[in-house]
């Protein structure tokens, strides 16, 4: 189960040339727009490449792993909507199309187009929490994965994720976008790799016939039917697909992609192809942790779902996955594996770094200094500002994402602090580009019930995901349109309305 010595270079050359290459996005840094939006000039293939790396990590198949071998066949609705829902927003432009023509930098800048700076830093606020909360599981989860399929002893695992977190932050911090853009198109060439590898052995050791008859013989019809899982059903469907609307075209991350390529056009494009690569993004990883559920059987039971237990050893069901690999790959197969991993884990948590920053410095700190009157920032100085923040999001996270662990399945728990910012921002932006009516009194509405609709019922009365999610959908859109009815003050078209911070040289 421990690496062999093939495995460990393969292992530290990635890291090398990686970051080696990160490094050199330094040079290509002119102003703030090459910083945050690699100065808008992406084209479709390098565009795809980036979006796919930048949301598909560790963590993504840790959390898809862990849904297949508690749920079976039936968690792959999840990532059937997750695919289909991005086709759509890529054929049809969905908001996308309309961010790129803004030229836009961070989501919330729209709200101070469309709406006003309060509401703008209001978003800012909620954007940076949802997001930052949201990233606060990667590490400690990338780390299990990389303690269980290595050998690594698991004393190491902090030393071992402050080390990686660092490197991100190196290159994140110097090169920008520039530097992300760069590496994730090495990271994923190297993670496509690394996937194709797990599924022909995970599915090869397993077999298809007894992962379908494991699945069917441990939770009956519900692993295969969605509607009939009790931890799924028509909320959980009706939830996700709102979700993934808002995920596509309001996530911080993913926006930033569409904001950094040439045209809206080629965002169009860039999404609708993107949307194929994430189809396998989620059902591929359910697949392995069925083929897990399949290889160590049923141990014992915690709340209903089967334990995994691997040499006499009781596991979370999250760890499964990996601990199926450590056990079916062989030398050099698994050095490359990790390595495609730790690609995951760098792509997604450096464009996180660099999203989460950028939202802290231009729609909480510079709006603040506007406020008090103070003189804009040159592009220079925006770039200090962004660089300091993504520091302190770096130091937050080596604690946080290294000591908390979420309650129930780390999907559900993604999903939820995504939700506690997406389900405002998604109903304001949609009604602020698509409703001659909204106003900022709705949009502060929509803000504060939606962001209210996830913390409250889940963290505190301890609703279900399912019910909680689609609870602050529902609220935010009902803030929107009664405060817009109400309201009298003036509306105005986003394209009115100019730049809050211009791109300075």
């Amino acid at each position: 189960m421990h690496f062999a010595a093939i495995d460990w270079c393969i292992v530290v050359g990635y890291l090398i040339v990686s970051v080696f290459v990160g490094l050199l996005g330094k040079k290509y840094i002119g102003n703030v727009a090459h910083y945050l939006v690699a100065g808008r000039e992406l084209g479709t293939y390098a565009g795809i490449a980036t979006l796919a790396a930048t949301e598909i990590g560790t963590i993504t198949f840790m959390y898809n792993g862990e849904l297949g071998y508690k749920y079976g066949f039936a968690a792959f609705a999840a990532a059937l909507i997750s695919g289909i829902v991005m086709i759509i927003v890529g054929r049809t432009g969905l908001v996308i199309a309309r961010f790129r023509q803004l030229k836009l930098m961070t989501v919330p800048e729209y709200f101070e187009r469309k709406y006003s700076r309060g509401l703008r830093l209001l978003a800012g606020v909620l954007v940076a929490v949802g997001g930052i909360l949201n990233m606060g599981v990667f590490l400690k989860i990338e780390g299990e994965f990389l303690t269980i399929v290595s050998g690594i002893d698991v004393r190491y695992l902090v030393g071992v994720m402050t080390a990686i977190l660092l490197l991100e932050l190196l290159y994140t911090v110097v090169g920008g976008m520039v530097a992300v853009v760069i590496t994730d198109f090495i990271q994923y060439v190297l993670l496509s790799v690394a996937t194709i590898l797990i599924s022909v052995y995970a599915v090869y050791h397993a077999g298809w016939h007894n992962i379908v008859v494991k699945v069917s013989s441990t939770m009956g019809s519900a692993g295969f039917n969605p509607v009939q899982n009790p931890k799924f059903g028509f909320t959980f469907l009706i939830w996700q697909v709102l979700l993934w609307f808002s995920i596509h075209t309001c996530w911080q991350t993913t926006a930033m992609r569409m904001f950094s390529t040439k045209s809206p056009d080629t965002s169009k494009r860039v999404m609708t192809w993107t949307g194929f690569i994430y189809l396998g993004r989620g059902i591929l990883p359910m697949l392995w942790g069925a083929a897990a559920l399949t290889l160590f059987g049923v141990g014992a039971l915690s709340n209903g779902v089967p334990l995994p237990v691997v040499n006499g050893q009781t596991l979370a069901p999250i760890d499964a996955m990996p601990a199926m690999l450590a056990n079916i790959l062989g030398p050099g197969i698994k050095g490359i594996v990790v390595a495609g991993m730790l690609a995951a884990t760098m792509s997604v948590n450096s464009s996180y770094l660099l999203g989460w920053s950028a939202v802290i410095s231009q729609d909480i700190i510079l709006p603040i200094r506007e406020k008090m009157g103070r003189p804009p920032l040159s592009s220079r100085s925006q770039i200090f500002v962004n660089r300091l923040a993504n520091l302190f999001v770096g130091v937050f996270l080596m604690f946080w994402g290294l000591y908390y662990t979420p309650p129930g399945a780390v999907y559900l728990y993604l999903n939820i602090t995504g939700t506690i910012y997406l389900a405002g921002t998604f109903i304001c932006v949609v009604g602020g580009l698509y409703w001659k009516r909204a106003s900022t009194t709705g949009g502060y509405l929509a803000m504060l019930m939606g962001a209210a609709g996830a913390i409250i019922p889940f963290f505190f009365l301890h609703w279900s995901e399912n019910v909680t999610g689609f609870c602050a959908f529902g609220l935010a859109a009902l803030g929107l349109i009664f405060g817009s009815l109400v309201s009298k003050g003036t509306r105005v078209a986003a394209s009115q309305v100019q730049p809050a911070f211009m791109e300075a040289e």
